[in-house]
């Protein structure tokens, strides 16, 4: 059979059977506790906004020197 033919697959004569529901384990659920945020997101955008003004201009400067350097070396 192809690939793709869209027919179903033919089993070996092997059964799959689940167990019954009543053999399943059950886990007991605890209430969620409420979390609190180790570190706030305002506090972080913030930071993130802060060395993004900075790794623009640093990025251009090192390319900039790394040019110069190659260039004189």
């Amino acid at each position: 059979m192809s690939e793709g033919s869209g027919r179903p697959l033919r089993s070996s004569g092997v059964r799959v059977t689940a167990p019954p529901h009543e053999s399943a384990v059950e886990i007991p659920v605890q209430a969620p506790r409420e979390r609190i945020p180790a570190f706030p997101a305002e506090r972080a955008e913030r930071g993130i906004e802060l060395l993004s003004r900075f790794a623009g201009p640093m990025v251009f400067f090192a390319a900039i020197g790394g040019i110069l350097w190659w260039m004189i070396k």
